[in-house]
C-alpha cells in the first residue's frame, strides 16, 4: 500500500499536488481553530465564575454575632451560575388567554391585605420576578420540582384546574402538565403560600408568596416567583440581617434592600429568563431565612422608602462589620468614586468579634493561588503592601516571585490571593473560625513568619472587619440603633449626599 501511495505521488501533476497541500493546510487550520474555540469557551466560563464570586464579595454577610453562617456559591460543574450568553432564550412563555388572569394581576389582587397605615398609603409596590436557583445556588435549572400549596390555587398550564389546600404537585420535564412548555400556580386567597419541597435553604423547604411559574427548557425546569416588591422584601431582610437585630437597624436594612432591588428591576439583567433578579448573593438573598414579624414590620414601616442621589436610586452597598471606618468604592477600582460612598469613622461595631482578627497563611497556599493566574511561577519570595486606600483597605499588593513582581490591585483579587482556606482565624473575643475562599476583609497589615532555620513559612495577617467595607456596616447599624439612633440617622451617617425618597418616583406601580 505504501509503495502504491508513493508511486501515485510521483506521477501527480503540480495541480494535484497543490490541491492536496491546500487540503492538508486547511485541515491543520481547522484543528487549530477548534482548539482555540475550546480554550475561549473555557476562559468565558472561568470569567463567569469569577464575576459571580466578585458579586459575592460585594454582597457577603456572615452573621457572626447571631451564630448563623451563610455559605457562598460553590462551583462544581459548568451548570452553576452561567454566563448570560450561554442561557437559552425564553421561548415557552405564553400570553394569558382571554378570560385568564395574568400573574401580575393575580398577585396584585391578593396583596391588598396590609393593615399598617404607612403600607396602606403606599400599597404593595411594583411586581418583581425572582428566579429561584437550585440547592447551594448552583444552577438556574432544576431536574425536578415538587410543590405543596398552602391555601387555594389555580393551576394554569396544559390543564386548568383548582388545587386544594396542602395538595402537592410533582413535575419533571416530561410531565403532562408542562405539555405547553410552562405552567403557573395562581393564588386565590390573600394568605396563600407555595412550599418548594425540592429546594433546601437555611430555613429548610422555603415558602413563597405570590405566584410561581415553572418553565420547561432544554436544560431543565426553571422556577420564577412573581410577587409584589414589598412582600419580596419580607423574604430578603431576614436573609440579609438577623431578625433579632434592633428595630431601627432592620428598617435601615429594609430601605437599603428596597433601593438595591429598584436598581435591579430597572436593569432587568435576567429578562431572557423571565425574571429581574435571582434569589442568591448575586442579587439579594431571598427566603434563605424564614419571614419574621420584626423584619416584616420594618418593611411595612418604611414602605416605598429608598435612597436617592440626584433623583436616582443609589447603589446601596452594605457589609457585615467595619474595622473602625468604611471605604469608598475605590476598592473595586471605580473610575470615578461615587459621591455618596464616602469613608466614615465607625466605632459602633467595635465590640463585634470580627472588628479585629488574626490569621496565618502558608507560603505554599499563596503560591498555589498565584499559579492559578501565573502557571509558570515556582516560588514566592516576598509580599509587600504598596498602597492603601482612603478607608485603609489594601489596594496594591506586590508579590515577588521567581518570574518577577506580580501586582494585585483590587479588593477581590487580594482577598482571594490571601484566602486562608482551612486555617484558623482568631477574632478579637478569642473565638476561632475556619477560613474560607476569601480573606475576611482587605483591611490588614502583615509580617513574615519564619522557621528556626530562617526559612520563610508564610505570613501572619492582622486585620479588621468582615466584608468589603463599602456603604453601611450592618453591625454598625445595630450599634447605632442600640444607642438610640433612628433608621434615617443610620442611613445618612453611612451614605452621604443622599435624600430619602419614594420608590414611586423611579418605578411606576404595577411595573414588572
Amino acid at each position: 500500500m505504501e509503495k502504491k501511495i508513493r508511486a501515485y505521488i510521483i506521477i501527480m501533476n503540480w495541480k494535484e499536488k497543490l490541491k492536496w497541500k491546500l487540503l492538508i493546510i486547511a485541515a491543520a487550520l481547522a484543528g487549530i481553530l477548534i482548539v482555540w474555540c475550546a480554550g475561549k469557551a473555557g476562559e468565558r466560563k472561568a470569567d463567569a465564575r469569577k464575576e459571580v464570586l466578585k458579586e459575592y464579595a460585594k454582597k457577603e454577610n456572615e452573621w457572626a454575632s447571631a451564630g448563623v453562617k451563610f455559605q457562598p456559591p460553590r462551583f462544581e460543574n459548568a451548570e452553576e451560575k452561567m454566563d448570560q450568553t450561554d442561557i437559552t432564550d425564553k421561548k415557552n412563555e405564553e400570553e394569558p388567554k382571554k378570560g385568564e388572569v395574568s400573574a401580575t394581576k393575580a398577585v396584585e389582587a391578593v396583596s391588598e391585605t396590609q393593615t399598617d397605615k404607612n403600607q396602606e398609603s403606599y400599597g404593595s409596590g411594583p411586581v418583581i420576578q425572582v428566579l429561584l436557583m437550585t440547592d447551594g445556588y448552583k444552577s438556574y435549572y432544576h431536574e425536578k420540582v415538587s410543590l405543596k400549596v398552602q391555601g387555594a390555587y389555580e393551576l394554569q398550564g396544559a390543564e386548568k384546574r383548582q388545587m386544594a389546600d396542602r395538595e402537592t404537585l410533582n413535575l419533571q420535564a416530561d410531565s403532562p402538565e408542562l405539555a405547553k412548555g410552562s405552567l403557573s400556580l395562581m393564588p386565590l386567597e390573600a394568605d396563600c403560600r407555595i412550599q418548594v419541597l425540592s429546594l433546601n435553604r437555611g430555613q429548610g423547604n422555603p415558602l413563597y408568596r405570590g405566584s410561581l411559574t415553572v418553565y420547561r427548557d432544554k436544560e431543565g425546569l426553571r422556577l420564577v416567583n412573581t410577587l409584589p416588591l414589598e412582600n419580596y422584601l419580607c423574604g430578603v431582610v431576614p436573609s440579609e440581617m438577623p431578625a433579632s437585630y434592633p428595630e431601627e437597624a432592620l428598617k435601615a436594612q429594609a430601605v437599603c434592600a428596597r433601593t438595591y432591588a429598584s436598581v435591579q428591576m430597572q436593569e432587568s439583567k435576567l429578562a431572557d429568563l423571565g425574571a429581574q433578579v435571582d434569589d442568591s448573593v448575586g442579587f439579594q438573598v431571598y427566603q434563605n431565612s424564614p419571614e419574621a414579624e420584626s423584619s416584616s414590620r420594618a418593611v411595612r414601616d418604611t414602605a416605598g422608602k429608598i435612597l436617592l442621589n440626584n433623583g436616582a436610586p443609589i447603589c446601596a452597598y452594605y457589609f457585615s462589620t467595619s474595622h473602625g471606618k468604611t471605604s469608598t468604592d475605590e476598592v473595586w477600582e471605580a473610575s470615578a468614586p461615587s459621591s455618596y460612598l464616602q469613608s466614615v469613622e465607625c466605632s459602633y461595631d467595635a465590640e463585634e468579634p470580627w472588628y479585629q482578627w488574626t490569621v496565618s497563611v502558608k507560603r505554599e497556599s499563596i503560591l498555589e493561588h498565584i499559579q492559578q493566574t501565573y502557571p509558570g511561577v515556582q516560588t514566592v519570595e516576598k509580599l509587600e503592601i504598596q498602597e492603601k486606600g482612603e478607608g485603609e483597605a489594601v489596594q496594591r499588593l506586590a508579590v515577588y516571585t521567581d518570574k518577577g513582581v506580580k501586582v494585585y490591585s483590587s479588593e477581590y483579587d487580594i482577598r482571594t490571593l490571601l484566602a486562608p482556606v482551612g486555617e484558623t482565624i482568631v477574632r478579637q473575643d478569642g473565638s476561632e473560625v475556619k477560613g474560607s475562599a476569601l480573606l475576611p476583609s482587605a483591611y490588614f497589615d502583615m509580617k513574615e513568619e519564619r522557621g528556626t532555620d530562617n526559612t520563610l513559612l508564610g505570613w501572619r495577617i492582622e486585620g479588621g472587619g468582615y466584608g468589603h467595607g463599602v456603604g453601611m456596616s450592618q453591625n454598625g447599624a445595630r450599634g447605632m440603633a442600640k444607642s438610640g439612633k433612628s433608621w434615617e440617622e443610620i442611613l445618612t451617617y453611612f451614605y452621604k449626599d443622599i435624600e430619602i425618597g419614594n420608590l414611586a418616583q423611579v418605578v411606576k406601580q404595577g411595573n414588572s
